[in-house]
């Protein structure tokens, strides 16, 4: 058939049963941090919602499903006055996530390869629980387990993340993946499973088949199988369990644990405005009667596939009204960029704001024009509140040389409400504390020791935003690996000439590599400013 082959060499025909039951030792799983499963989001949201949860730098967190650590080992260096557990059924990525929390000199974590349903019903009391791409991937009894750990766990204002695949949308993501087990069927090795399910996807999309709608589904499923590593393939859409559940089942789960329904971790997904006015004002309606009837019909409205949703004990009163008075409380940021090229701050002309994800928003109070641009002046780094109020009225003084405490009052209302919504919009970022890096590299600059770490075995690093970035230039991975706080600016380009000499580094403009040893070093020496720049933006420069 073309576009894929299953030639006597690579079909096996087996018993299933006898296959190793934990395939995370045979094929990893990529491991990477998750911003939205971090306790600062966990606690914003809590927050919001009226909730006091546990400060950040003195908690307690257990992640369940952990992998190799990859989510909680940059927590744990960046909070030391916290605690952190992870456990995992798979001993090998727990291995390997001890070595690197051994070789960090981390005494803040423990990982501990274990069965979630050998977890001892008093574990010990945690101020956030994480389950992130666990709960679809389990047989009924340890989902049920999983909500049954996050009750017994959880402290008194105590929030749980659970992440899991969710219909209508499941029934796409169901339709792709049993034709794919279709395809593999009676083969062993993984390997081969990957290759195999790969070439069907490719061979699926290029028949150009059946209608203009299924041409397009299929079309998008070749795209993020593109996307994916075969890690991923492999345990998410090839696992021998895989099962999406409607979000009011979900709920009425977790309600039998005596857990109540909080909020999504990405704010954006509770937002109605990207559907019809008429719709989104009946969900509006619903939501002051039943937010978990409206969560699941904005899921049908939007053929929801995967949701990431926070849990709290049923006893917790909830404020679901949003007051902006708690706005007041975070650290802001945002890389919002205006559109216009020059901002007229002290008019109340219309501006719009974009965002790194391309939303817009906009705004003609000049107060918050300036704050925005405060912002965007020192992303990725967060400002107080009150900080980003004082700032913005500081350079708007000459158009607000007031003294009516009124006009204080509300400017702080019309800051508050604006970044609220613009939250909403995903235009700019709320933090309970600010991240731990630096934007000026200073006289021996240094990188994260996370990040220096991982370049022995990785072109991916975490940054100190708790995000993954890749470093794919040799010059971008040299230079951060020599970042270790020793080397003034120097010594650097003479240690990245030494590297240069050696062919270690290749130097190319225009196309074209440059073998001239001096000329190599002069281009280093240009351009070690814009590069010590673009790793302090990664947020991968520390103090």
């Amino acid at each position: 058939m073309p576009g894929f082959t299953r030639t006597p060499e690579n079909v096996y025909r087996v018993d299933m049963t006898k296959v190793a039951l934990n395939t995370y030792d045979a094929v990893s799983y990529p491991g990477f941090p998750f911003p939205q499963a971090h306790p600062d989001r966990l606690a914003t949201l809590a927050t919001l919602f009226g909730m006091s949860p546990a400060r950040i730098d003195d908690c307690r967190v257990l992640e369940l499903g952990c992998g190799d650590g990859a989510h909680l080992i940059p927590m744990a260096l960046s909070f030391p006055g916290s605690n952190f557990v992870g456990v995992d059924l798979a001993s090998e990525p727990i291995a390997k996530g001890r070595g690197m929390s051994k070789d960090l000199g981390l005494g803040n974590i423990t990982l501990r390869a274990l069965d979630i349903m050998d977890l001892p019903a008093q574990f010990g009391e945690f101020d956030y629980v994480i389950a992130h791409g666990l709960y679809s991937w389990v047989p009924p009894e340890v989902r049920d387990k999983v909500l049954a750990i996050c009750k017994a766990s959880l402290a008194h204002e105590g929030v749980a993340y659970v992440s899991y695949n969710t219909y209508p949308g499941g029934h796409l993501r169901d339709m792709l993946r049993e034709m794919m087990l279709f395809q593999i069927r009676g083969i062993a090795e993984p390997v081969d499973r990957i290759g195999q399910a790969r070439a069907f996807v490719k061979f699926l999309a290029e028949s150009e088949s059946g209608s203009d709608l299924y041409k397009t589904v299929v079309a998008s499923w070749r795209e993020e199988i593109g996307r994916q590593h075969d890690g991923s393939l492999f345990h998410d859409h090839l696992a021998d369990i895989n099962s999406p559940t409607y979000f009011h089942q979900f709920i009425a789960d977790a309600r039998k644990h005596g857990l109540q329904y909080l909020a999504e971790a990405d704010f954006f997904d509770m937002q109605y405005e990207a559907i019809a006015p008429e719709a989104s004002e009946t969900l509006r309606e619903l939501a002051s009667n039943d937010i978990v009837a409206c969560e699941q019909y904005l899921d049908f409205l939007t053929c929801r596939r995967f949701r990431q949703t926070l849990l709290c004990h049923e006893q917790i009163k909830i404020d679901r009204g949003l007051n902006p008075e708690r706005v007041t409380d975070f650290f802001v940021a945002s890389a919002a960029r205006p559109l216009s090229q020059e901002v007229e701050i002290d008019s109340t002309s219309i501006e719009v704001f974009r965002s790194s994800k391309g939303t817009n928003i906009s705004t003609n109070h000049p107060l918050t024009k300036t704050a925005l641009l405060q912002l965007a002046r020192v992303w990725p780094q967060s400002v107080r509140f009150k900080d980003l109020l004082a700032a913005a009225r500081k350079e708007l003084a000459s158009s607000f040389a007031r003294t009516n405490g009124d006009v204080d009052g509300e400017d702080r209302k019309r800051l508050s409400e604006f970044l609220l919504q613009a939250y909403g919009a995903n235009v700019i970022e709320f933090h309970t504390q600010p991240w731990e890096f630096v934007l000026e590299p200073g006289e021996r600059p240094m990188a994260s020791r996370l990040a220096r770490l991982q370049l022995r075995d990785s072109t991916t690093v975490t940054t100190m935003r708790h995000t993954s970035v890749q470093v794919m230039d040799s010059i971008g991975r040299h230079l951060l690996m020599l970042l270790d706080g020793t080397r003034d600016k120097a010594d650097l380009l003479r240690e990245l000439s030494k590297l240069v000499e050696s062919g270690e580094i290749k130097i190319r403009r225009e196309g074209h590599e440059d073998t001239e040893v001096h000329q190599a070093a002069s281009i280093l020496a240009n351009e070690l400013e814009q590069n010590l720049a673009k790793v302090a933006r990664l947020a991968l420069l520390v103090a």
